[in-house]
């Protein structure tokens, strides 16, 4: 029962930001709930465990700290923008019962990703029950490096972007400094990495079940880097001849030059 009470709240979270997203007719305010949600995930699975060890808390101060820059950075970006053109299209496409869609393919559908992304945080708040050995410590040191490592990446990343946009001068033009020198996605390689180092400090208790949690990493790194993140923005830039010169020099995710 733990599981469904689990993705309960979680629905109800996702529900408070679909009638919120209504009030200000803006269905992309989804996207300032994602990282909140495993925040959410994080205390009612915690709760629910009625069992605390330093995994637990360790585990969920990184979702804490991740999960809260996150939904900051994007509510700052977003909340007073116009609903974003992907929003926009998925409402001229549906022609009847607008809300209802957006309900169900929108809301819902992100409360179900965000449950199976999380799963490497229930799995560990109900499974691990034990204190951490000396070589789960090790593990989970590993994984919070990781962690670090990524959260890193994501965060510079969003700042150098940041920064290169205050810039009126920049307009029309492509930023390739700071990370963005290291690789064409920083943002994108510092949360495939990040989730990494998430499960590791999940899976470090090393009890069998807590492998599924490996499910979480696998998709999003497939998602970003072959479906819906590098993909669409090197097909947005395709042809054009500063980033054609920018590709050359160099990688496309992961940041290492790999000599032809």
């Amino acid at each position: 029962m733990e599981f469904l009470y689990i993705y309960l709240g979680l629905l109800g979270y996702f529900v408070i930001w679909f009638i919120i997203a209504q009030i200000k007719k803006n269905n992309g305010l989804i996207d300032i709930a994602w990282g909140m949600s495993f925040i959410v995930t994080a205390v009612i699975s915690l709760l629910l465990s009625g069992t605390y060890n330093v995994t637990k808390f360790v585990l969920l101060a990184i979702i804490v700290l991740w999960g809260l820059r996150l939904s900051t950075y994007l509510f700052k970006r977003n909340w007073k923008k116009d609903e974003d053109f992907r929003y926009k299209a998925m409402r001229k496409g549906w022609k009847d019962h607008p809300k209802t869609r957006a309900f169900f393919r929108v809301f819902v559908m992100q409360s179900i990703f965000s449950y199976v992304i999380g799963l490497p945080i229930i799995l560990t708040n109900l499974y691990m029950n034990e204190d951490p050995s000396l070589i789960n410590m090790i593990l989970l040191g590993v994984g919070v490096i990781i962690f670090l490592i990524g959260f890193t990446f994501e965060v510079l990343a969003d700042q150098n972007l940041k920064n290169f946009k205050k810039n009126p001068n920049n307009k029309g033009k492509i930023l390739t400094t700071g990370v963005w020198s290291l690789t064409r996605h920083p943002n994108y390689f510092g949360e495939a990495t990040l989730w990494w180092g998430i499960v590791l400090v999940a899976i470090s208790g090393l009890v069998p079940i807590l492998f599924v949690g490996l499910v979480s990493p696998v998709i999003i790194t497939l998602l970003l880097r072959f479906v819906s993140g590098v993909p669409l923005l090197e097909k947005k830039y395709e042809g054009n001849k500063v980033y054609e010169a920018y590709k050359e020099r160099t990688p496309i995710f992961l940041p290492i030059k790999i000599k032809k």
